[in-house]
């Protein structure tokens, strides 16, 4: 006959409480940067839209670029 054993569930409860706080902070990072990002891409294209980039096809161009500023 075999033995019946007996878990605590609280610790594995405890274990899943800890990974769920872990995650909740994960995601709210994950928030902020996406807002970032988003607001940083919508400001790049209003750039480009208004014609305040510039451009560099050669080394030359993106190396005078960077002596620029």
């Amino acid at each position: 006959m075999e033995a019946i054993q007996t878990i605590d569930v609280s610790h594995y409860i405890k274990k899943i409480n800890r990974v769920e706080a872990m995650l909740e902070e994960i995601k709210e990072g994950l928030s902020f940067f996406d807002r970032d990002l988003q607001e940083s891409i919508k400001r790049g294209e209003k750039d480009i839209a208004e014609g305040r980039v510039t451009v560099c096809k050669t080394d030359d161009d993106l190396n005078n670029f960077f002596a620029s500023i």
